[in-house]
């Protein structure tokens, strides 16, 4: 029971709700006397949660006898619950989107950590752009796909190709570096390589829409977005001037 309650809480239900609950599926039906005892809470506490309960439509009111008792119809109907609240979310999300957008000015970070960090944040540099956009990046190749996952890298650029989003890269020599310098027009790459012994680092920054990527893959896979025009811009002047000294 420990662990269905945890599950419940999973939910958005807090303890008291989901003992509640628990207790009214074990007895089948029963007073509030009957659901306090079971669920091991105090009277005062299930009289307090159960209308609430019962508003939700999770728990039904009967009388038997001229007394009040309380049940569950079906567990299933938990699926509909949620089910109906996706939907009414659904119906008011391009309002609340249409709110959010009001804002001119929102810079944000957004912090991503591990493999399944490093996924989200590289697909968001596809989802942020369009057919025709750029991305603007300097990488550290060296020992590159001994820290990312090649299959997902190889997923991502055939991804990349398919939307049409182009990528200048500022990278130094090294043995992955010549191993994608041919494949430049089908990957729709655009690189300029530094020399490794002048120039030597791993991290990788990605410059995009109106974002900046900062990410290190030897750290167990650390990054973040910083989400400015500002600092955008600033960024792209950069790699600009970089680009344009390099041969």
């Amino acid at each position: 029971m420990k662990e269905l309650a945890e599950s419940l809480e999973k939910l958005g239900w807090h303890n008291k709700k989901a003992k509640v609950y628990l207790a009214l599926l074990q007895v089948g039906e029963g007073s509030v006397i009957d659901i306090a005892d079971k669920a091991g809470l105090k009277r005062t506490s299930v009289y307090n949660i159960l209308p609430e309960m019962v508003r939700e439509g999770i728990v039904t009111i009967g009388f038997k006898q001229g007394k009040k008792y309380f049940y569950v119809e079906n567990p299933k109907n938990l699926k509909q619950d949620f089910a109906d609240k996706i939907n009414y979310i659904d119906k008011i999300l391009p309002e609340l989107s249409a709110i959010h957008n009001v804002i001119p000015y929102k810079p944000k970070i957004s912090y991503y950590e591990g493999v399944g960090g490093m996924k989200e944040l590289y697909l968001d540099t596809l989802n942020s752009l369009h057919s025709g956009d750029a991305i603007l990046s300097y990488t550290g190749f060296k020992d590159y796909y001994e820290f990312m996952p090649r299959e997902f890298m190889d997923w991502y650029v055939e991804e990349r190709v398919k939307r049409r989003i182009r990528i200048k890269m500022i990278v130094p020599d090294s043995e992955t570096t010549r191993e994608i310098l041919p494949q430049q027009q089908a990957t729709l790459r655009e690189i300029k390589v530094v020399q490794e012994n002048k120039w030597q680092f791993s991290a990788d920054t990605e410059i995009f829409a109106n974002k900046v990527a900062l990410i290190s893959h030897t750290e167990n896979f650390i990054g973040v977005i910083i989400e400015s025009k500002e600092i955008n811009l600033m960024q792209r002047m950069a790699f600009e001037i970089m680009w344009n000294g390099l041969k």
